[in-house]
């Protein structure tokens, strides 16, 4: 999986809705693409201070969406 790393983004406080398909045009986001998948978005919600995410791009996390470094094995 080499050459494959996680997409780092800091979000706003507030919730979001995080692509769990991998057919989203507004990645890391859901756009609704994963109607009739099967899939449903990951709600993340952020208190206080804005946080960054490292969102998994290879799909062998063990935590989808968030990366937990499986790309590096």
């Amino acid at each position: 999986m080499s050459g494959i790393t996680p997409m780092v983004t800091e979000l706003q406080p507030g919730t979001h809705w995080i692509c769990s398909c991998g057919q989203t045009k507004n990645a890391p986001f859901c756009d609704g693409t994963h109607k009739g998948s099967g899939k449903s978005p990951v709600q993340k919600t952020v208190e206080g201070a804005p946080q960054r995410f490292a969102w998994c791009r290879c799909r062998h996390s063990g935590n989808l969406p968030q990366c937990d470094g499986s790309h590096k094995k």
